[in-house]
């Protein structure tokens, strides 16, 4: 058997147009060979390129959720690359998976890939896309690892019609977040205010005055918002607690302040990570000493939290709130 011709260097370690090679002479048959796989139409992908690894990767159950969804995007995204027109670029949840942003897992479970145009011109269509097109400005579209994508605050826009009030402030908590803001309070409300009588702007507006960038993951953001739907008081988000001598006791996830109570979110790195697990448990007994209430919520918390609410609504009254 003839050796496989070997593809120009152009070619070999990432995704390319079927068209492009075949002018650069590329045969049909090579085309065709067992080492190429087929992301897209008229598209062909070494094996060995680094996004062809990706797409048959594992997720670490280690790794943030944000970091897995971007890696899952990337692959394809960078695959359906070389078919981009000028002026096309990834949006939508394609976008937010590419910015890592945790989106709920039933968004979308097609596994199309979203792709924007600015009006007025013509949305794209092929297999394994999501056409769309939209008012845009240069601004609102960044080079991410190579790829144009709509901007952290663009996509947060692009989600409205997507996602409930919810999970719209999980991604907005994300997005300001302190220790890695990606945008700002005033760029989400600017865009928000730009597009009035577009679909999903009102819940936009409704989560805008309700984002902080203290919340540290999505779970808490969400109890956040419960907590204020169900008339409970302010909470404080990741504050430093002292006693009445100074001494630190613990920043919670959330603070009834006024009434000495904090919860704090266990999600599975608790359980897994042993040293943080134990530093939790410790300082229950401190919080405690101090007058403090400690009350510990999981997941199944989360996926009914009617039980959770009125239990803290019974404790709150026993320290004198009157709501």
């Amino acid at each position: 058997m003839a050796p496989r011709q070997r593809l120009p260097s152009a070619f070999e370690t990432r995704s390319f147009v079927v068209q492009v090679a075949r002018s650069s002479g590329v045969g049909r048959g090579r085309l065709q060979g067992p080492d190429l796989a087929r992301p897209f139409w008229g598209v062909r992908m070494p094996l060995r390129a680094p996004e062809a690894q990706l797409l048959g990767a594992r997720a670490d159950p280690d790794d943030h959720p944000g970091h897995v969804a971007a890696q899952r995007a990337l692959a394809p995204a960078r695959a359906y690359a070389p078919r981009l027109k000028p002026g096309q670029f990834f949006s939508h949840v394609t976008a937010a998976r590419l910015h890592g942003i945790p989106l709920p897992a039933s968004l979308d479970q097609e596994g199309r890939l979203d792709v924007s145009v600015p009006s007025p011109r013509r949305a794209a269509r092929a297999v394994g896309i999501r056409g769309h097109k939209q008012i845009v400005t240069p601004a609102q579209v960044v080079s991410l690892d190579g790829l144009p994508v709509s901007a952290p605050a663009q996509v947060w826009h692009e989600l409205g019609p997507l996602l409930s009030v919810e999970d719209l402030i999980c991604v907005g908590d994300y997005l300001l977040w302190w220790r890695h803001p990606r945008t700002s309070l005033r760029q989400l409300e600017v865009i928000a205010r730009s597009r009035l009588g577009c679909p999903g702007t009102a819940k936009l507006l409704e989560a805008i005055p309700i984002l902080t960038d203290r919340s540290d993951s999505p779970p808490e953001s969400r109890i956040r918002y419960r907590f204020l739907t169900a008339g409970l008081p302010a909470v404080a988000v990741n504050e430093e607690i002292y006693d009445q001598w100074g001494s630190f006791l613990a920043m919670p996830d959330l603070a009834f302040r006024h009434y000495r109570m904090v919860i704090d979110y266990e999600g599975d790195h608790h359980r897994r990570d042993r040293a943080q697990w134990q530093k939790d448990i410790a300082r229950v007994p401190r919080l405690e000493g101090a007058g403090w209430h400690s009350t510990r919520v999981s997941a199944l918390d989360l996926r009914d939290s009617r039980e959770l609410i009125s239990r803290l609504k019974r404790l709150l009254r026993e320290r004198g709130w009157t709501g």
